[in-house]
């Protein structure tokens, strides 16, 4: 009877939430989200064993799921692990865009998300010490024309696991040579 509730209950949440049909899923698709969510590095013969499919075609589902944009890598460090401040920022900007711009090739640059509300752009930054983010925020905010105010938080904990994907590319000439000032604008 016990059983019987919680599929109700499961059921209940899936069509309140619709994502099943927002996202085009099907009950197999759930089940080998829910074990990737457990387990990342499970196999697709475990995951074949666990949902009764071939490994082929759970090798199709989850290239589908890739394909779709609802299963995605991100590789990084994990924040609750590693010595790292983390920055949250926001931004009260007349040209979001042209902000986001201005930190791409940064290496310090983590994300950023444009939001609704009295700031309207939220970017995230990680460094090994609270001198380099107060000085980005200095010097490349604090001065800039298209913010009319900056609000600086430093992330102290997170509930989950949170994976920062590092903006490190030696490759990139923008980065190799960038001249850094933030670090010494306080």
């Amino acid at each position: 009877m016990a059983e019987n509730k919680l599929f109700t209950k499961i059921e209940e949440f899936k069509k309140k939430t619709k994502f099943n049909k927002k996202l085009g899923l099907d009950e197999r698709d759930n089940i080998i989200l829910s074990l990737i969510q457990k387990n990342s590095d499970i196999s697709q013969e475990d995951i074949a064993k666990e949902i009764k499919l071939s490994q082929p075609s759970v090798g199709a589902r989850l290239r589908k799921l890739r394909d779709k944009g609802i299963l995605h890598t991100v590789n990084g460090v994990n924040f609750k692990i590693v010595d790292l401040f983390l920055g949250k920022v926001d931004v009260n900007a007349t040209d979001t865009k042209a902000i986001i711009e201005e930190f791409m090739d940064c290496p310090f640059f983590i994300n950023a998300l444009v939001t609704s509300g009295k700031y309207n752009l939220c970017l995230f930054f990680t460094a090994t010490d609270l001198k380099r983010l107060e000085g980005i925020v200095n010097f490349h905010l604090r001065s800039n024309d298209n913010v009319k105010d900056v609000e600086l938080n430093i992330v102290i904990s997170t509930a989950k696991d949170l994976i920062l994907p590092l903006n490190i590319d030696y490759n990139n000439e923008k980065q190799i040579n960038c001249p850094q000032d933030c670090q010494d604008c306080l």
